[in-house]
């Protein structure tokens, strides 16, 4: 039924159409007519009707289909989008990802530094292990001397929270303090280099942080003792 539904649907029109112009031909024609006379008529009309009615049906159908395949790219392009964002917070929430911790200098008092332990990135940075060194310290290379590492150590920190005084410093007897700090996590290792200096009494603080070879912080100010713009290595070496 559902095949005779549909061949109804596609040909009712051009067997109307060859019908009506049949009878047009015929009832206007001055001979007589037979039945070849009527199948030569209506044959060709039906199907040059069928034939232009097939094609509007085909193009119907073809934009039809468009238009579902059109929507189904557009649903898969969206899933896509969900699924990748959806691997990228679960590698990120159990990993780290490439989320980065990194130490804040702050001056506490008039000659205590403190450094805070922050993490400014969009997923928590775990198994946080960091060392500083401090470059002013004396070492004697030959003798098995060298500089003390001074360790601290966190199982995690969250997205825009800070570890407030994971190291402080005392600049009463000093004029500068120079860090170098070496931060590994789950994810990745950073290392930072901090240079703390008095200018003109007051304490000012250079920072440079790097992840590989880039370099993704760096602040140093114009009046800062050895810095060179044109050689910033300089100052951080």
């Amino acid at each position: 039924m559902s095949v005779l539904r549909q061949l109804l649907k596609e040909f009712w029109l051009p067997a109307l159409a060859a019908l009506g112009w049949s009878y047009y031909n015929l009832h206007s024609s001055p001979t007589p007519w037979d039945i070849r006379k009527i199948v030569n008529i209506f044959g060709p009309t039906f199907f040059l009707v069928s034939w232009a009615t097939g094609q509007f049906f085909r193009v119907r159908k073809q934009v039809s289909l468009d238009k579902n395949l059109s929507a189904i790219e557009s649903r898969v392009e969206t899933l896509l989008e969900k699924l990748e964002k959806f691997v990228k917070d679960f590698m990120g929430y159990t990993t780290g990802a490439d989320s980065v911790a990194s130490f804040m200098p702050m001056i506490r008092q008039p000659d205590k530094i403190e450094l805070g332990l922050i993490n400014q990135s969009s997923y928590p940075v775990f198994d946080v292990q960091a060392e500083v060194i401090d470059l002013d310290e004396p070492i004697d290379p030959k003798s098995g001397k060298f500089w003390t590492r001074h360790r601290f150590a966190i199982p995690s920190v969250f997205p825009n929270r800070m570890v407030m005084g994971a190291y402080q410093f005392d600049m009463h007897a000093r004029e500068r303090l120079y860090l170098n700090i070496f931060i590994n996590t789950r994810g990745q290792g950073a290392m930072q280099q901090i240079r703390i200096a008095r200018v003109d009494g007051a304490i000012q603080i250079a920072i440079r942080t790097r992840v590989g070879e880039k370099v993704i912080e760096q602040s140093v100010p114009d009046n800062f003792p050895g810095w060179n713009p044109d050689n910033p290595n300089e100052l951080f070496n």
